[in-house]
């Protein structure tokens, strides 16, 4: 599964990698870029973390995200 950041804000994922034209925002003239490639909601989080371990994200919308393209998390 692609992961990637929203020009306008958030995440989205793609089950393919896409391309620069289906990224560009015609309208503000920005794009959306590829975080990378995960198949596990522990991959996702380490490429979103920074080098201090820091996610630019809330815990509730993270978890959002996960559930809803990497399944419910297990308790």
């Amino acid at each position: 599964m692609y992961v990637y950041e929203n020009h306008m804000g958030g995440l989205f994922t793609s089950d393919r990698e896409l391309s620069y034209e289906e990224c560009y925002c015609e309208t503000c003239g920005d794009s959306d870029w590829l975080i990378g490639e995960a198949d596990t909601r522990e991959e996702v989080l380490e490429l979103l973390r920074d080098e201090d371990g820091f996610i630019p994200y809330t815990d509730e919308y993270m978890q959002e995200f996960l559930n809803e393209n990497f399944g419910d998390d297990v308790e």
